[in-house]
């Protein structure tokens, strides 16, 4: 019963980001939003609309494991997981820009994570400074965007990626976006009970359900996104996206969540996985900087990282390795 209702959790996530996505498009273009207004402020903010939704229903029901755990481990497998997979069906182009602006913004989130798990939780008062953070860095996108071309700008090609074909009307639109946030609720609400109560079915603690299980529905949109830019070799795009979906899930979702309801720092996720977080970004920057691409080479090398950071949970957790006795 646990798993139906984590499974219908996670489904209900990953369609309706895709249905809020479409229809707060079609409401970008109906009003005429510039490409590059729409690619920062409608597309990359809908992105980690999952996010937002399971920090905050989590926060509030005091499930912090699975609330931050869910934020953390998402950010883990985008940036080892979903990085590396990308490289591995096509090269993904890195450029400077994207690595030292967006890269270094990620740093510097991670950073601030630590920061957190030292005092034990993240105020109202810490989630306005990260939303003042926030409001800077989506200036200094724009102003460094402004009236570059679309393989400069991810924001911008992103958006004129979205803008393919034809577009729902108005009408329809709005129906779309209400449906789908809607959707991202009640996904967000089942997610979390689901993950509550497979706890007590599995016996796994509410911190390895959040870095594992809930992370990974979380992650699902932008590792289909990734999969499509990378066949398409858009790969600046794919890139862009998931360095920034970290910043916006590190400083808009928590800040904007720890404005609304305090969130207090489990210490099983303090003493480890933030720091592999952190780790996870300054392994990943050096990598992108090589030539301005991630090769095959190196996203295998993200990849089995990853994977030992999934043996260490299991390890963790308690649970017999493949190779164990």
């Amino acid at each position: 019963m646990a798993h139906g209702i984590l499974i219908a959790g996670l489904l209900l996530i990953l369609i309706g980001s895709e249905v809020t996505m479409r229809g707060a498009v079609g409401l970008a273009r109906q009003v005429n939003m510039q490409p590059l207004i729409a690619g920062i402020f409608v597309i990359s903010v809908v992105t980690v609309l999952p996010e937002f939704f399971v920090v905050f229903r989590a926060a509030t029901m005091a499930r912090y494991d699975i609330a931050l755990g869910g934020l953390i481990g998402s950010n883990i497998i985008n940036m080892l997981f979903v990085m590396g997979l990308g490289a591995l069906i096509h090269p993904m182009a890195s450029p400077p820009k994207v690595v030292f602006r967006d890269g270094g913004m990620l740093l510097i989130g991670c950073a601030a994570m630590i920061a957190f798990a030292v005092v034990g939780g993240i105020s109202r008062q810490a989630g306005a400074i990260l939303l003042l953070a926030f409001a800077a860095y989506v200036g200094l996108v724009i102003f460094t965007d402004w009236r570059r071309a679309p393989e400069h700008s991810v924001p911008l090609a992103r958006a004129l990626y979205r803008f393919e074909g034809e577009m729902p009307s108005a009408t329809a639109s709005f129906f779309l976006s209400v449906l789908g946030l809607i959707m991202l609720a009640l996904g967000a609400h089942l997610t979390v009970l689901g993950a509550i109560h497979c706890t007590a079915e599995l016996g796994w603690s509410e911190t390895a359900i959040g870095l594992a299980v809930v992370a990974a529905g979380l992650s699902a949109p932008k590792l289909l996104v990734t999969l499509i830019a990378a066949a398409r070799r858009q790969t600046s795009i794919a890139v862009g996206q998931l360095l920034g979906a970290g910043v916006f899930g590190l400083f808009a979702v928590l800040g904007l969540a720890a404005v609304i309801h305090p969130i207090a720092f489990p210490a099983a996720l303090a003493g480890a996985d933030v720091y592999v977080l952190a780790g996870a970004a300054l392994a990943l920057l050096p990598l992108l900087a090589m030539r301005w691409r991630l090769s095959r080479p190196r996203g295998i090398l993200l990849m089995i990282a990853y994977g030992c950071y999934v043996a260490f949970l299991l390890w963790r957790q308690g649970l017999p390795l493949p190779w164990g006795h």
